[in-house]
């Protein structure tokens, strides 16, 4: 296909040099007597390309000699289009961050409530709640109110709940790769974190042990009335 009068003069060709492949792309115009031909190379292997678009990048090549300004131009015109599209791409992974954000908000208040709360029924709902957060990484610091979980592989199930316990700070902690029993010690005894394990809800009407009143008398002891003594009586003197 011919551009502005151009065609390509010869196939496309490669042209390597170690590890840099160019392709040799020559065009040429026929006009009556008149005939004259470019040849221009460009980084990559682009043999495979339309016969117009490789005559278009020719010609832009020789314009942009001509023409330097109309080059910049371009150039400048092709950065205002990257910053654009940079920008946009910065404002969705804002608006990603936040919805993650709002997302890890969510599962926050979920296991705040339903874990620590003891509400959850079921292991198997504890199990899916946990690994909603993150599991202990080695050298990481936690500030206070952070959530993450750890393995605890001897850790029995009873209801499916898995071997991931939760685990929540109070105060700043760094994790050294401490196993359960270890984060039970004196980071727990200190009050620097609590551990949220699965315990089995009681049920609603189990019967809660009272312990017995103790018995008091109702019997009153009286002390009898001490009798007054009687007047004594005085003789007025004679």
């Amino acid at each position: 296909m011919a551009i502005n009068g151009y065609n390509l003069s010869t196939k496309p060709y490669l042209r390597i040099s170690g590890s840099n492949v160019e392709t040799v792309v020559e065009i040429q115009l026929s006009e009556g007597k008149r005939y004259s031909t470019n040849s221009r190379s460009f980084p990559g292997d682009r043999i495979n390309e339309s016969e117009d678009v490789l005559i278009q990048a020719v010609l832009d090549v020789i314009k942009s000699e001509l023409d330097p300004s109309s080059a910049i131009a371009k150039t400048q015109a092709q950065l205002e289009q990257a910053k654009q599209q940079i920008a946009q791409n910065e404002t969705k992974q804002n608006e990603q961050a936040e919805i993650m954000n709002l997302i890890h908000k969510v599962v926050r208040v979920m296991a705040q409530d339903s874990i620590m709360g003891e509400k959850i029924s079921y292991g198997t709902t504890y199990k899916e709640m946990v690994e909603l957060f993150p599991l202990a990484e080695v050298g990481k610091v936690y500030e206070p109110g952070a959530i993450f979980a750890v393995e605890d592989p001897s850790h029995v199930e009873i209801n499916g709940e898995g071997k991931r316990i939760l685990i929540q700070t109070n105060q700043s902690f760094t994790y050294q790769g401490e196993t359960l029993a270890q984060l039970e010690g004196k980071p727990y005894q200190n009050g620097v974190l609590a551990t949220w394990k699965f315990n089995v809800p009681k049920a609603p009407n189990e019967p809660t042990t009272v312990a017995p009143a103790t018995a008091v008398s109702t019997t009153a002891t009286v002390a009898p009335t001490v009798s007054e003594p009687s007047a004594t009586t005085v003789t007025p003197n004679q």
